[in-house]
């Protein structure tokens, strides 16, 4: 069975720092989603950023069973690499590395993804990779 744990992350704010490269996003369900991004990607139905935070993409999920929260998840790249908050959604948001080991994101917790992890948030998959072009 798959063992679940939880990382807890630096705070409630994503990570700060300079442009480390261009994240590209691949949303695996019906169709992908893909393209450069800098910095950030907001996720969700209808995602909208908070009060004075400046996005690089707002990314909408076409998603008639709901199972996607309407900002449900931040997902950036710093000098580190990919890291992804979940946005308080109500279905959560979980890394699947991959041994097949889950990482339960705590809500507003920075969570970082190794080489090859899946985000799942409701009835969605995503990989994210990390550019220096």
């Amino acid at each position: 069975s798959k063992k679940g744990r939880q990382m807890s992350g630096s705070g409630l704010s994503a990570p700060k720092g300079r442009h480390a490269g261009m994240a590209a996003i691949a949303l695996k369900r019906d169709r992908y989603i893909s393209g450069p991004t800098y910095d950030t990607v907001l996720v969700g139905r209808n995602p909208a950023p908070a009060p004075e935070e400046s996005i690089g993409q707002l990314v909408r999920v076409q998603d008639p069973g709901r199972s996607v929260s309407k900002t449900h998840l931040l997902v950036g790249v710093d000098a580190d690499g990919v890291w992804v908050v979940d946005r308080g959604s109500t279905n959560g948001t979980v890394v699947t590395l991959t041994d097949g080991q889950q990482i339960i994101c705590a809500e507003h917790q920075v969570v970082r993804l190794p080489e090859g992890a899946t985000v799942t948030f409701g009835d969605y998959s995503a990989s994210f990779v990390h550019r220096n072009d």
